[in-house]
């Protein structure tokens, strides 16, 4: 019976080869995408779920409020919270704390006695023993027995590997940190193996807790919200006796120190699992992913597969119809309903099954280009449980669709099929709604893809303030911020003396903070004669004297910082536009003369600089104060290209590349030259928004490809149907004009229903959409003729193509096979 059944299947898709590759084809391509969305959402769903206590692991968070108004969310909290936490309340099993280290422009300096090596070591954290009792990171070499004394560190594989050869034999060895804060040895007493890809937990280095005290004295600190602060719970359902706890600490030693500067802060528990998709912070280990996007990703998929499933109901449908004699003559000569119903449904598992693999194939030979555009790792690619899950899908969708020629079946009298008298079938209404509906989803589809590209070009491209381009950061080389006689500063005057003699170096400065990052710095600014309770929380950019000039900052009001000035013995410091509006001036000359409290020493306002964004135009402008400090991260080379240049403009900033190098190996001969440019770095702030834009719009295009195949394939069958009438309107006169148009009005009238139904709902998910950007576009006239030109577009495209060839067929060819 199986044999049987096969054989005329494969009949079937030989007999009809167009119909069938359509099918096969749209479900494949649907069945990839579905695909490797799922993985996508797989992969970012699974973060830190590794860890075997992972549902009893929460990170202590916090939102302050400054006059009722949230000053946004902070994943740090002092360190004797956790401290107290974990030796007074008996719902806390176990605490782990990490410092940020990563500020101080840390280097491992190593010699094995005959080679010295010198690495920039970035991802410093320092962290306490409990990091191991909490999470699954394995040991390669060594073991944290020792972590929790002072002077020792703990490396991962990949960082360990620039230094030393064997795990093994790095254990015990010492090696100098090198930094802004100071040089400190250490004894590495653990290599840790590389931790996995869904951890938003990295790091490069770990210092024992104890060693913190050779930075900062915030390890017994109540008011120094410093510590990336995670709690091991004994009873995951018992976390609001642990807030509760929290909360009563909190208000009994450092209430009254932040309510002094008029903050209110309220503490709150993030699982670990939650914190990938809904917690984005610019302190975090690593940026997460907005949930949103994984939802309308998730979203995409299931409408792809939809999309897949409706093209093969609408072809099934129409071929059910021409089949209905043979199911006729079927039950005629004995077959049951039953047996009608499996040959349909096993139909239907081949198809599936041929387009499964195929969609597995197109998935194998797109995987280099995938894995770029999802940013997956290459395991995660081909992910066991999303395979069962889309066999899972592939056995719903071949029941769904083959029982649909016995539902058809059951409504039809046979003595009527077998005589050539088929009544009113059915199916064409359905078939019109679900063209409909596909095209429905095509709109939007293309609307949020247009939007996705424009809000991506704005913030792209929009004017920042600050001049960016053909700027070569490099960065700093450790220099003790306490010595009095600073190496790396002499090092690099002359390095700038050397660099500028070149006509192709056009300035050089030097500064802590880097646009396209957070700033590190920070202190709460307010004027000196109000309350404390005014302050301002603002971020302090230490600088060189030419840092504003470098990068095209202008001054509205005042003057610019001179050679001479002192923020800490003058008190001489610029800000700008938006720290002066907080400070409640209205014009900015009004600010100049200001006096400022709130820094390590009082403060005058000499001038006011325009506001520039310093990160993403995901952000707001933030209240900025300019000092001149010493304490350097980044060297800033602007080079000057030649338009009347043969060479090009890659070939210029190569050989002016290789110039700064060449200079800097003289200067600083013990120190590698560790560089990039500042715009593309700057767009790196933009990688998530790119990402997704590539995979929502390629899936798009997938959707909306299968969509045109449905179409074109009951364009063709509807063609067929009226071969002979097309051949009589020939004959007659018709003209090639009147044949297009009467044979593409029906569906051309469909698609731009959908399409004005659609455009109400297409503008309110894109509104909301946009409502997460803090500088955003407006959708204008584009939002509307763009997707409509390209949904009617295609959809002539796909109806032109087969009726075209049709009205070109000789009428006499049509008459005679009729």
């Amino acid at each position: 019976m199986l044999r049987n059944y096969l054989i005329t299947i494969f009949r079937q898709i030989q007999k009809n080869k167009i119909f069938s590759s359509i099918n096969i084809l749209g479900l494949a391509l649907g069945m990839a995408a579905c695909l490797v969305i799922a993985q996508y959402v797989n992969f970012h769903t699974s973060f830190d779920s590794f860890h075997t206590n992972s549902d009893r692991i929460f990170r202590l968070e916090s939102e302050a409020y400054k006059n009722g108004e949230s000053l946004g969310q902070s994943i740090t909290a002092p360190s004797m919270l956790g401290e107290t936490l974990r030796e007074q309340s008996p719902q806390v099993k176990e605490v782990a704390r990490f410092f940020n280290f990563s500020y101080a422009n840390s280097s491992i300096i190593y010699s094995d006695g005959v080679d010295k090596v010198n690495f920039e070591q970035p991802r410093v954290y320092i962290a306490d023993k409990g990091v191991f009792e909490l999470f699954d990171f394995e040991f390669e070499a060594g073991a944290a027995a020792k972590f929790d004394e002072p002077q020792k560190a703990i490396l991962t594989l990949e960082e360990s590997r620039k230094f030393f050869g064997d795990p093994e034999k790095a254990i015990g060895r010492s090696f100098t940190l090198s930094g802004n804060t100071g040089a400190h040895e250490y004894e590495l007493v653990g290599v840790l193996k590389d931790i996995p890809a869904n951890s938003h937990i990295q790091f490069g280095l770990l210092l024992s807790y104890p060693s913190l005290d050779n930075y900062t004295q915030s390890r017994t600190s109540w008011n120094s919200s410093s510590m990336i602060t995670y709690l091991l719970a004994e009873d995951a359902d018992r976390q609001n006796d642990i807030l509760k706890e929290t909360i009563r600490l909190h208000e009994e030693n450092s209430k009254e120190s932040y309510a002094a500067n008029g903050y209110e802060v309220n503490y709150y528990l993030r699982p670990i699992t939650d914190i990938h998709l809904n917690s984005r912070n610019a302190w975090a280990f690593t940026e997460g992913v907005d949930s949103k996007t994984v939802f309308v990703l998730s979203f995409i998929a299931v409408i792809i597969l939809v999309i897949a499933w409706i093209n093969y109901m609408n072809l099934s449908l129409v071929r059910t119809i021409e089949r209905l004699k043979e199911m006729g003559i079927r039950k005629c000569m004995g077959s049951s309903m039953k047996q009608i119903t499996q040959l349909f449904i096993l139909e239907a598992f081949v198809m599936n099954l041929i387009a499964f693999g195929l969609a597995i194939l197109l998935t194998q030979v797109g995987e280099k280009y995938l894995i770029e555009v999802t940013g997956l790792p290459v395991s995660a690619l081909m992910d066991l449980e999303v395979l069962l899950l889309l066999i899972g899908l592939i056995g719903v969708g071949t029941l769904l669709i083959g029982l649909y020629p016995y539902v058809l079946l059951k409504t039809m009298n046979i003595v009527n099929i077998l005589v050539g008298n088929r009544g009113k079938v059915g199916g064409a209404k359905m078939r019109k709604s679900m063209v409909f509906v596909q095209f429905m989803i095509t709109f939007i589809l293309i609307a949020g893809t247009v939007t996705v590209y424009q809000q991506i070009n704005f913030m792209r491209e929009a004017d920042l303030g600050i001049e960016i381009e053909n700027t070569l950061v490099i960065k700093s080389p450790p220099g003790d911020i306490n010595s009095q006689d600073r190496e790396d500063v002499k090092r690099f005057s002359t390095l700038k003396t050397e660099l500028l003699k070149f006509t192709g170096i056009e300035e050089i400065t030097n500064a802590g903070e880097i646009p396209g990052e957070p700033v590190g710095w920070a202190t709460n600014i307010y004027l000196k004669n109000e309350s404390q309770e005014t302050s301002i929380q603002t971020g302090l950019i230490s600088m060189d004297l030419d840092f504003p000039k470098f990068f095209g900052i202008d001054l509205v009001a005042g003057r610019e910082l001179q050679r001479g000035d002192d923020p800490w013995t003058k008190g001489d410091v610029v800000i700008n536009e938006k720290l002066a509006e907080q400070l409640g001036f209205s014009n900015p000359e009004d600010a100049v003369g200001a006096e400022l409290s709130g820094f390590y020493a009082p403060l005058t306002v000499r001038g006011v600089l325009e506001n520039h964004h310093h990160t993403s135009l995901h952000n707001d402008y933030q209240p900025l104060a300019y000092i001149l400090s010493s304490w350097t991260e980044f060297y800033f080379v602007k080079l000057r290209l030649d338009d009347t240049s043969v060479e090009s403009r890659g070939e210029q900033l190569t050989n002016l590349v290789s110039t700064v190098k060449a200079e800097w190996d003289n200067v600083f001969t013990d120190f590698q030259m560790d560089y990039y440019f500042l715009d593309r770095a700057f767009d790196e702030q933009y990688k998530e928004d790119i990402r997704f834009g590539k995979i929502f719009s390629g899936f798009s295009a997938v959707a909306i490809l299968i969509a045109c195949l449905g179409l074109f394939g009951l364009t063709s069958f509807s063609v067929q149907q009226r071969t002979k009438e097309i051949g009589i309107r020939k004959v007659l006169g018709a003209s090639a004009k009147n044949l297009m148009v009467l044979l593409s009005k029906e569906y051309m009238l469909l698609v731009g229903a959908a399409c004005i139904f659609s455009l109400p709902l297409a503008y309110w998910i894109m509104s909301s959409w946009l409502e997460d950007y803090t500088f955003r576009i407006d959708l204008g006239w584009w939002f509307v003729i763009i997707p409509i030109a390209f949904v009617i577009g295609l959809a002539l495209l796909s109806i032109s193509s087969k009726v075209l060839s049709t009205i070109k067929t000789n009428p006499v060819e049509s008459l005679r096979a009729e």
